[in-house]
């Protein structure tokens, strides 16, 4: 550590793989004396990590202006730009990320809380991890837009931002980077389980009875081709309460198809995008159905099997020879889809208990904001927040990059 830990308001900023909008939320984080004082070395075990006590102050959510969203949305499913879109999209997006700061620091500052630091994830527009050729040179990268450098300008707040580049510059993958709040938050129980996140990508970190993370992965789609299913299909954003799904059956012969995608035989660390499983491959797979006459509502409900089976199988392939688990925590919008829940739980291979993350006293909506507050307190007091473990760096590091106001 390179300074003495205090306690800090900080703002924490999430933009999903949905392209949604905006997640913010403030926690006051600093050291936990209590834990200290009980000689834990840290509260998820960990000997590099002091004991860090949360406590949620504020949230808010911004949406992005339908016009915006939908260009950055057809942007990256296309996966075509020039770089003047690229450029002026960073500083765009820079931009949006202040304003949601401001509207937050008003709201906050009109209950007293003053905010020290903020840390934002900016919004992923490509993800390639894995070591590729590129005009002669092998490489790998990642791309989170949203300056933390205009934040930084707008708000007169350091912000700490584009957490992702630095695990993927040692070799990682650069994800899931919400396995070191994982660690912190679910450790604690010292009791094997799961933390599976259901957003537009399902990705899973998994806790060993020593509270620690020993491995994540994103499994494959979690909402993303259900969800873009529903666009074409319904007209609608996503099947509200699995309800589509439900009145449709499952079509096995397809659903084998899709269960041999070679991501899905992968072995982690490995991370996935939509920029396999997106609006393209939705589309494909749609077209594909309508002309073999495959009904609508079969045609979600095989998407939604599709997500369940893919996270079953992931499991029985590569985390129970290691560290088999009962108990799965559940986050992400399709936590709240019956029906995908109800897939999961019947095609586990043994009894399964469910449970939420208020369990935990954390609220899975803004979990992702937590992670972004987490990474930049602890990058900030140069404590390494990266999990090797689960992305495959070579070494523990800090991760984003620092803009002073």
């Amino acid at each position: 550590m390179s300074q003495i830990l205090k306690s800090m308001n900080v703002l924490g900023l999430n933009s999903g793989t949905s392209m949604d909008g905006i997640d913010a939320a403030v926690f006051t984080i600093g050291p936990d004396r209590a834990a200290s004082s009980e000689g834990g070395a840290s509260a998820s075990g960990d000997s590099y990590l002091p004991p860090l006590k949360m406590e949620f102050l504020h949230s808010e959510s911004v949406e992005f202006a339908p016009t915006f969203k939908h260009q950055m949305a057809r942007l990256v499913a296309e996966g075509q730009t020039d770089l003047r879109q690229i450029c002026l999209l960073n500083a765009s997006l820079g931009e949006i990320f202040a304003q949601a700061s401001l509207q937050v620091i008003r709201s906050a500052r009109r209950k007293g809380i003053e905010i020290d630091l903020i840390g934002s994830h900016g919004q992923t527009i490509w993800h390639a991890p894995d070591l590729s050729q590129f005009w002669g040179m092998s490489t790998a990268g990642t791309l989170q837009l949203g300056d933390p450098s205009v934040i930084a300008a707008r708000t007169g707040v350091t912000t700490i931002g584009d957490f992702r580049t630095a695990d993927v510059a040692l070799g990682g993958q650069g994800a899931p980077l919400t396995s070191f709040a994982d660690q912190v938050i679910f450790g604690k129980s010292r009791t094997a389980l799961g933390v599976l996140n259901l957003g537009g990508i399902a990705n899973i970190t998994v806790i060993d009875s020593h509270g620690q993370a020993v491995m994540a992965f994103d499994t494959g789609p979690a909402n993303v081709l259900i969800d873009e299913a529903m666009r074409l299909l319904y007209r609608r954003e996503f099947d509200e309460n699995g309800a589509v799904a439900a009145s449709g059956t499952p079509n096995l012969r397809i659903l084998k198809e899709l269960l041999a995608l070679p991501y899905l035989h992968l072995a982690p660390p490995k991370t996935t995008g939509r920029e396999l499983f997106g609006r393209s491959m939705a589309t494909d797979l749609v077209e594909q159905w309508q002309a073999a006459d495959v009904s609508s509502a079969d045609i979600v409900a095989t998407l939604t099997a599709f997500t369940a089976a893919s996270i079953v199988e992931a499991y029985e392939r590569f985390i129970a020879p290691q560290v088999p688990f009962n108990e799965l925590v559940l986050a992400g919008g399709g936590a709240a889809n019956p029906t995908l829940i109800g897939m999961l739980t019947s095609r586990w291979p043994s009894p399964l208990t469910i449970r939420q993350h208020e369990d935990f006293g954390v609220s899975p909506k803004f979990k992702e904001a937590l992670l972004f507050a987490l990474l930049a307190y602890t990058t900030n007091f140069g404590i390494p927040n990266n999990v090797p473990a689960c992305t495959g760096a070579s070494k523990r590091i800090c991760l984003g990059k620092l803009a002073r106001a």
